[in-house]
């Protein structure tokens, strides 16, 4: 029997239960019936009871019994079918339950368990998922149309938290905000708040009523399930969107602050389900309720559903963290926000937007100044995200970096790369501008010129196309190769009208065409510059090459007036002082010495210390001179020499001093030498009336005496005042010049070594050590050497000018050499670009040779000439050069260097005659006495009038001729020599030709 049983399906086997028991009862009394179901109905055990209460409603309807109502009985059949769907969880026991209720209601509208099947049957509409049904019914409750239903407050909140859940579920939020509202106002516990909370949020979000929904946040703070779930989350993740977009930044940071991430959900449904689990076990001990359990067990199944499906669900984590650091940003937080970017970053790095956490992380750390982090997070996007939607960004940052660092060599590499493969990418331009600027700046022409080339070939219409001629045309500019630097800028202004390079380019070009000295090309770009571009900040620059072109032409008073305007537009200084001085030559050239000291004059008064003061004031003090006012320019120079000699900045007062004893003997000795003249004329009849007479023989006094005034040749010969009639009546001679014999009375007694002896006196009570070496330096130039009040050393020269460490170094060459050596090794380093680095560089290089480290002592003048290949003692530094080389064994290398001299028209004179010497030389020291006897010969024969240079030529050539066993030319070499140079050369020299000759 028992065998067959297990083969029968359980639902089969209850039904036949449940029939087996309903023929059992309707063999019972109606009352053993009744007794019989209330007895299960107290235990509480309703599907039991189901039969019998069956039996009951059956035998009462058959009305086989009578004066029994069977409403109750009717409920509870209800609430059984009820309870068997909690037990089997068939949806066909609610549509069972539901039938009962609904007869219930038809048959006693008036019972009392009424209200209780009504509430019932809004779990069954809902659990069947009719809930239009059961929102209707709910809001009939509510509404009060039922008559006789009174609902307790329990109830009512029941029913306003049944409304919101349908309503929020269903996101008919519209219709349920009012439920919600009147939820929120009614709740008990924080779930219910939180329910109330989370619907209402959502309806106003929806509503963009954000001031209402943010009020909420303090409902939605508080702990409860709801903030667990992720609808709540999304919710307030998006709504942190529509705050941000509307600038409320601090809500929603708030906002942020609140969301739980899919982790945190996880977690706490794992600790909720846990902690039901041991209650249900505990209560399962003590045999609470079935209904408590089945509650549990229901929410328990509940929410393993939601762990199920929350564990499949993204994290939240990420776009939280994003908009966390979006919002830290915006509320200028740039820690926080990049620190949340770069865990993003570390901790997703095969996310889908891992690119963008990447490049926030970069700007963040760019923020927040974390530059390793950036050079690291740069390199790091480039190599993984060649075509990234970042990479001009992350790049342009990348370079600028670098550039701020110096790192050149991989800024370099990067901007070559980035302009290879993106010519369209609108930072490829700036990146151009940037490499253009470091290459040239690194003195790599050719480099330019080369790449840029290169960049033209590979691309057809690149963005940068105009950098890639405004480049190179700077390039050959600073190599002064001037014509292809004109090719270049004239093809960017006719094919990149537009170009942001057209004004520089334009400008440029006409300087490069006056360079080439076609100074017609010049002036049409130039003009057409300053007409094109009027309020240029360059025009100044336009306007005085305009000048230099028509003082170069001749027409100074219109190179007077493009000076003055370059003048007016500039707001640089240096500029202020080029075209002053540069208008003060013209004025001299056009003898115009009033208007030369008025204009100086005046640069004084405009620009005081910030101009050249003291140049200004040397150049006053020659227009006096050229107006034979000696007096006035000593007595201006002795002035600025006392104002400026403190001033350790100040190097032009260097040059005052230097210059001023030269200044002072040599108009005493004209002034002195034209009275004279002038007194003969007066007093000596005979030899008044030759000059009057002959103006030959006038012009030969001039000519052979350069100590009398020259100018006063042409005052007295166009004078008509100079004539015969001067036999009777001197007195208009002295009139028709300056009063010379004025000039020489009040001329100053203090001579230039009392004047500095004097000045040296009072700054040494001053204790004044650079004004006092400045009057040492005078001195010293005098042929007065004196010691200062402290001993030079590098510590106390730190201060002084190019001249004055020059003089410092030429002070200590006797006695202590070594600082010497230091002091212009530290005017090298000091002031590489001052002229005064020529001097120092010939004294280490004559210092050097003479303890034969003649390599180091070479590279000093091949610096030289490096960095000063206009300066005039270029071919004294050659020639030095070629005799270093001729001693180092290179005799080719030698040559060449006189071979360059030679080939230079500009230099024809006593260094073509040097160099032509040292050539024979260098042959000699190689044996090479053929060579070397042609180079003598041209030497003697081309340049006799340098007997100096002669007589040594004449000498290294006999013994040239003696080298190669001709006594008898060398012989009448020498002869030759003693006939030419006697009584032209210092007696020694002329000796030694003597001396040799008698050898032979």
């Amino acid at each position: 029997m028992y065998y067959y049983l297990k083969l029968i399906p359980l639902a089969l086997l209850t039904l036949c239960l449940q029939s087996i028991q309903a023929q059992k009862y309707s063999q019972m009394a109606f009352s053993e019936v009744k007794e019989q179901a209330t007895q299960l109905v107290q235990s509480g055990n309703l599907s039991d009871a189901l039969p019998i209460l069956r039996e009951l409603v059956n035998r009462v309807e058959d009305a086989k019994e009578s004066g029994f109502e069977i409403d109750y009985p009717i409920f509870l059949i209800g609430s059984a079918y009820v309870q068997n769907f909690i037990k089997n969880n068939q949806a066909k026991e609610l549509t069972n339950a539901l039938n009962w209720y609904n007869r219930l209601e038809r048959d006693y509208p008036k019972s009392k368990h009424l209200k209780s099947a009504l509430l019932k049957r809004i779990d069954i509409l809902r659990a069947l998922k009719r809930s239009d049904e059961a929102i209707a019914l709910m809001q009939s409750l509510l509404s009060g149309q039922r008559a006789g239903i009174n609902l307790s407050y329990q109830e009512d909140l029941k029913l306003h938290k049944d409304l919101s859940e349908i309503f929020y579920q269903k996101k008919r939020l519209k219709e349920g905000l009012p439920y919600f509202v009147q939820l929120l106002s009614k709740a008990r516990t924080t779930e219910e708040r939180g329910l109330a909370a989370a619907a209402s949020f959502e309806a106003y979000l929806a509503n963009k009523e954000l001031d209402e929904a943010m009020r909420l946040l303090p409902f939605l703070a508080q702990e409860s399930e709801m903030r667990y779930q992720p609808r709540l989350n999304v919710a307030l993740l998006k709504a942190s969107d529509t705050l941000t977009d509307n600038g409320r930044l601090i809500d929603t940071s708030i906002l942020l602050n609140l969301i739980k991430t899919t982790d945190l959900m996880v977690e706490y449904y794992k600790d909720s389900i846990a902690n039901d689990e041991k209650r249900i076990a505990t209560y399962e001990a003590i045999n609470l309720s079935e209904d408590r359990l089945n509650e549990l067990r229901q929410k328990v199944k509940k929410q393993k559903t939601i762990l199920a499906n929350l564990i499949k669900l993204p994290t939240l984590r990420n776009e939280l963290l994003v908009r966390r650091a979006r919002n830290f940003s915006k509320t200028l937080r740039p820690y926080e926000s990049f620190w949340m970017f770069y865990d993003l970053l570390k901790e997703n790095p095969d996310h889908e937007q891992v690119e963008f956490y990447h490049y926030a992380s970069f700007s963040g750390a760019k923020k927040i100044n974390k530059i390793s982090v950036v050079l690291e997070l740069g390199r790091s996007y480039r190599d993984q995200y060649p075509k990234g939607d970042y990479y001009s960004d992350v790049t342009a940052e990348l370079v600028t970096q670098l550039q701020k660092m110096e790192a050149f060599s991989e800024m370099v590499e990067i901007i070559v790369d980035f302009l290879d493969r993106f010519p369209t990418d609108p930072f490829a331009s700036n990146f151009l501008a940037i490499w253009g600027g470091h290459v040239l700046e690194k003195e790599n022409y050719q480099t330019i010129i080369d790449q840029c080339a290169k960049w033209q070939q590979m691309h057809s219409n690149p963005t940068f196309g105009d950098g890639l001629y405004f480049w190179p045309a700077l390039a050959h500019l600073q190599q002064s190769d001037f014509k292809p630097a004109v090719d270049d800028f004239t093809a960017l202004i006719e094919n990149y009208p537009n170009s942001l390079y057209l004004e520089d380019a334009s400008l440029r070009k006409g300087i490069c065409e006056f360079y080439l000295e076609d100074y017609e090309a010049s002036r049409t770009t130039l003009l057409a510059f300053t007409d094109q571009f009027k309020q240029s900040q360059t025009i100044d620059q336009a306007f005085y090459f305009l000048g230099e072109i028509e003082a170069l032409v001749g027409d100074l008073d219109t190179a007077i007036v493009y000076f003055e305007k370059a003048d007016a537009r500039t707001n640089n200084q240096l500029m202020h002082d080029t075209i002053a001085f540069r208008l003060g030559f013209i004025l001299e050239t056009q003898e115009k010495f009033e208007a030369m000291r008025d204009h100086f004059l005046t640069y004084i008064d405009r620009f005081a210390e910030k101009g050249k003061i003291t140049d200004a004031y040397i150049q006053t003090g020659r227009a006096y001179e050229f107006l034979n006012q000696p007096n006035k320019m000593l007595e201006l120079y002795r002035n600025t020499i006392e104002r400026y000699a403190s001033n350790s900045k100040n190097q032009g007062i260097d040059t005052l001093i230097e210059s001023y004893a030269e200044k002072y003997y040599q108009n005493l000795k004209k002034l002195n030498r034209t009275v004279e003249f002038l007194n003969q004329m007066q007093d000596d009849l005979e030899y008044r009336k030759t000059m009057l007479s002959d103006r030959g023989a006038l012009f030969e006094v001039f000519y052979y005496d350069t100590e009398i005034d020259p100018t006063l040749y042409n005052l007295l010969r166009n004078h008509p005042d100079f004539t015969m009639a001067l036999m009777e009546d001197v007195t208009p001679l002295l009139k028709i010049g300056p009063d010379y014999h004025s000039e020489l009375a009040n001329y100053p007694e203090e001579t230039p070594e009392v004047f500095f002896s004097s000045l040296k006196k009072q700054f040494q009570l001053k204790k004044d050590f650079v004004a006092e070496t400045r009057m040492l330096m005078g001195l010293f130039r005098l042929g007065n050497i004196e010691a200062p009040s402290q001993n030079f050393s590098i510590d106390r020269i730190q201060k002084f000018t190019p001249r004055l460490l020059l003089y410092v170094a030429d002070y200590a060459q006797a006695n202590n050499p070594t600082l010497a050596t230091k002091t212009w090794e530290y005017l090298l380093e000091k002031y590489p670009a001052n002229d005064a680095v020529i001097v120092a560089r010939i004294r280490l290089a004559d210092t050097l040779a003479k303890t034969n480290q003649l390599q180091e002592a070479l590279e000093h003048l091949i610096a030289v000439e490096v960095a000063f290949p206009g300066t005039p003692q270029l071919p004294a530094i050659i020639l030095k050069q070629g005799d270093l080389l001729s001693q180092l064994g290179k005799g080719d290398a030698a040559r060449q260097k006189y071979q360059y001299i030679l080939k230079i028209t500009e230099w024809r004179g006593i260094a073509h005659a040097r160099a032509l010497l040292q050539t024979g030389a260098a042959y000699m020291a190689e044996e090479k006495y053929q060579q070397a006897h042609g180079f003598f010969e041209r030497t003697f024969l081309g340049f006799s009038n340098f007997p100096e240079v002669a007589a040594k030529a004449y000498l290294a050539d006999a013994n040239a001729l003696l080298k190669l066993n001709d006594s008898a030319g060398a012989k009448s070499t020498l002869e030759e020599a003693v006939t030419e140079l006697e009584g032209a050369i210092e007696p020694a020299m002329f000796n030694q030709i003597k001396d040799k000759l008698a050898t032979l």
